[in-house]
């Protein structure tokens, strides 16, 4: 007797990245006869799921089509909730497209979360350049999906000009502080994976060409010390920060900062002591400088200079007397105490 098949399985299967599966594969993963594998093929298609031939007899689902029916528990549509209402007041995707996604994942959740975020699709705010920018994402999304190189032109940050790339998309990852995307990924410019941010890709194409993601690329790994989206092949190095205040302590506490992160207990002055792995403190900055005077950078050095100098700035900005003795003493902080809020 045959095996009954999972159709959700198979479906899974068919969706996953690069160039699909035959029936003999599938078959024998999922252990059945290859016939039970062509007639589940056949089953989703008529319940709608749009197949794409990648080589002959190998099947995917294709990404320019795909329809997905989902049934979630309220505890499961409450994560979907609120991780799209995030997406609804802070993103730079294209306005459409964000619409069409929010109502159509709507149609999933339950009351009164589906009605909000019906509302929330309603409210999406619309962009400059935000068709160019949907454009750029669906050929970037089909590189990443079927594993086609694509070209791109590039503007880093404090780059002058563009640089042109040929990247294997590896992944397309949120940044967790900000509603910036990166694309991660093997470029023919540098020897490391490297992330792009979206904002910066001026013009990407499809290439004609395919490409197997390298079998040491570790995503867990990669992403283990980061602060957002920033690794680094070093060692990661501690950053240790003395919070200070009881609403300050009370807020730190409140939220997991970092998977690694340890809290100390209160010290003799009800100061705790925050501490993780990170792989790139820059980009900790923003976050650090938002706690004003309530955190105090303890380690690394190079962290705790960067924010006496940052100081000695403001200082400066705002015409404040400043000490005679260099940012990069130690004992910096100690002498312009007393000087920093007198008025």
């Amino acid at each position: 007797m045959t095996k009954k098949i999972d159709l959700e399985e198979l479906k899974r299967l068919y969706a996953n990245p690069g160039f699909g599966f035959t029936d003999s594969e599938l078959a024998e993963r999922l252990e059945v006869d290859r016939t039970a594998i062509y007639r589940g093929r056949k089953k989703l298609e008529d319940e709608g799921v749009a197949f794409k031939e990648t080589e002959h007899g190998r099947y995917r689902t294709d990404s320019e089509t795909f329809v997905s029916n989902i049934a979630v528990s309220p505890s499961q549509a409450l994560v979907l909730y609120l991780a799209t209402r995030r997406l609804s007041r802070n993103t730079r995707l294209a306005k459409q497209s964000v619409q069409n996604a929010l109502e159509k994942l709507a149609l999933a959740l339950h009351k009164p979360m589906l009605e909000r975020l019906v509302k929330a699709a309603s409210q999406v705010i619309e962009h400059p350049a935000s068709k160019q920018r949907e454009e750029l994402l669906t050929t970037l999304i089909r590189g990443w999906t079927e594993q086609i190189k694509v070209h791109i032109r590039y503007r880093g940050l404090k780059s002058a000009k563009s640089t042109n790339h040929t990247i294997c998309p590896y992944l397309i990852e949120p940044s967790p502080w900000s509603d910036s995307v990166y694309v991660i990924a093997k470029t023919t410019v540098w020897d490391n994976v490297t992330p792009f941010h979206l904002e910066r890709i001026e013009k990407a194409s499809l290439s004609t060409e395919t490409f197997t993601i390298e079998t040491d690329f570790a995503e867990e790994m990669l992403f283990k010390y980061t602060w957002g989206i920033w690794y680094s092949d070093k060692e990661p190095e501690r950053v240790e920060l003395r919070f200070s205040g009881q609403e300050a302590i009370r807020r730190l506490q409140e939220s997991v900062w970092h998977p690694d992160q340890d809290i100390s207990e209160p010290d003799i002055h009800g100061c705790v002591t925050w501490s993780a792995l990170i792989a790139r403190w820059e980009e900790m900055l923003p976050w650090i400088r938002g706690w004003g005077a309530a955190c105090e950078v303890i380690a690394p050095k190079a962290l705790r200079m960067e924010l006496m100098r940052e100081t000695k700035r403001l200082m400066r900005l705002y015409e404040l007397e400043t000490a005679t003795v260099s940012p990069d003493d130690e004992n910096y902080h100690q002498n312009r105490a007393n000087q920093l809020f007198r008025s």
